[in-house]
């Protein structure tokens, strides 16, 4: 293993192990609501989906901190990176008006889009308790990107271990009435998840203050009226990543559109593979976002030769993982559908069946989808956003969705032509962008 590769480990494993504790967490405070009755189940899933899209959406403009603040790392720039957070955290305040209003109206925006009242009347008691998350929420993306460019990222581990530990007591206290708390249902999950928000933001917050690695960068000396550049200059790199991560996630929605126009056994065998697919995506990300910060690293301090070489092993890295799970997904497709599939239903054998086309499909899609996104975010480590937002929003919406929808309903492929459509989107935006990448690159390598 040479240095590159385990630069990239040591920075995207503590990523990785970040995510997959927040998606654990998650799922065992759904198995807590699923208690409270089937329509509290059905809002949940509302709940899950509706929040996850909205503050990632709202959020990714913040992703370009870390980026910004590997450059002024490698360049040891340390009051600017004070600065560059400082803005980040103004930034927060402007970004966070947008979610607060969904978050407060998203009854009459559910009866609009013509959801059920019941359902929707559960779903606004959660996001009116949730409410107070929202701005710790905002900052503590800032402190986690900070501590993700100046390889701090053990701090993040830290605080959302100890987070998941305030999320679940607390589900359990408030959700069913527990310790003398009045039973408060989906109100209390919404109270507990703000109680980890505010907690993350307290936590990180407080070891910004005292520890003294971050003394020089002078986090706390206001100089907000000092530095407008910086804030146009994160407004500048983040724009870009912000619409492609907004464009990416609605074409999953309109994704499963498509399939629930084909029926529920299309729709069952698709969640199926889904719920693998976000699987996958928990270590490429941090791969794909520790590539970005460590390229920008290098080009901060001027070692262009490094640039390509970290780009290489961080490919060559999710190309491993990459294959590993493709043969999965094709030498044990009804081993994976277990969990989700009841061989007593009488739709089973259609639906098995399906799923393991689809897994087939996958297996190759999540390759190019993961070479895709490790380009991406190499290419953002040299402040390339633009280009890899317009790979990124084509290759989907000008090629994955319509010959999704050519192969599902004019060529009758149904579920297996929607993900072959998106499986050629992925393809494409993969060459183009490895394309782009080998040419900067090089460039950079030559100087």
């Amino acid at each position: 293993m040479n240095q590159y590769t385990k630069s990239v480990i040591q920075l995207s494993l503590p990523m990785a192990i970040t995510q997959l504790i927040t998606m654990g967490s998650g799922f065992l405070c759904m198995t807590m609501l699923a208690e409270l009755g089937h329509e509290v189940l059905a809002a949940s899933a509302l709940i899950f989906s509706i929040s996850m899209s909205v503050l990632i959406i709202s959020v990714s403009l913040l992703f370009s901190l870390s980026i910004l603040i590997g450059h002024r790392y490698g360049e040891r720039d340390y009051l600017g990176i004070g600065a560059i957070l400082q803005q980040g955290w103004l930034l927060s305040l402007f970004i966070s008006i947008p979610t607060l209003l969904i978050y407060w109206y998203i009854y009459p925006i559910l009866i609009f889009c013509g959801q059920d009242k019941v359902i929707a009347k559960i779903v606004e008691t959660f996001f009116h308790a949730n409410i107070w998350r929202v701005i710790p929420f905002f900052f503590s993306v800032c402190n986690q990107q900070l501590c993700y460019g100046v390889h701090k990222q053990k701090i993040d581990m830290m605080a959302n271990m100890l987070g998941v530990i305030v999320l679940l007591i607390s589900s359990y206290i408030l959700i069913f009435g527990k310790l003398g708390f009045p039973e408060l249902g989906v109100v209390g999950f919404g109270y507990a998840s703000a109680l980890q928000g505010i907690f993350y933001f307290v936590f990180t917050t407080t070891c910004l203050y005292f520890i003294r690695d971050f003394k020089k960068f002078q986090l706390f000396q206001i100089r907000v009226h000092q530095n407008w550049s910086a804030l146009k200059q994160l407004f500048k790199i983040g724009w870009p990543i912000s619409l492609q991560i907004s464009g990416e996630m609605f074409s999953f929605l309109v994704a499963t559109t498509f399939i629930g126009w084909l029926g529920m056994n299309s729709l069952a065998a698709y969640q199926v593979i889904m719920q693998y697919q976000f699987l996958i995506v928990v270590p490429i990300f941090a791969i794909s976002q520790a590539s970005g910060i460590l390229i920008g690293q290098a080009y901060g301090a001027k070692k262009f030769a490094d640039i390509k070489k970290l780009g290489t092993a961080s490919i060559l890295m999710v190309t491993m993982v990459s294959i590993m799970m493709g043969l999965t997904f094709i030498l044990f497709p009804k081993l994976l559908s277990t969990l989700y599939l009841d061989k007593n239903d009488t739709n089973y054998a259609e639906t098995i069946h399906l799923v393991i086309l689809l897994f087939s499909i996958m297996a190759f899609s999540q390759f190019f989808d993961a070479i895709r996104n490790i380009l991406t975010g190499s290419l953002r480590g040299l402040l390339d956003t633009r280009f890899p937002m317009i790979v990124g929003l084509c290759s989907i919406w000008l090629i994955g969705v319509p010959l999704g929808y050519l192969f599902a309903f004019h060529l009758h492929w149904g579920a297996v032509g929607i993900t072959s459509g998106w499986m050629c989107g992925f393809l494409l935006g993969a060459i183009v962008l490895f394309y782009r990448w080998h040419s900067l690159s090089s460039k950079y390598q030559s100087l």
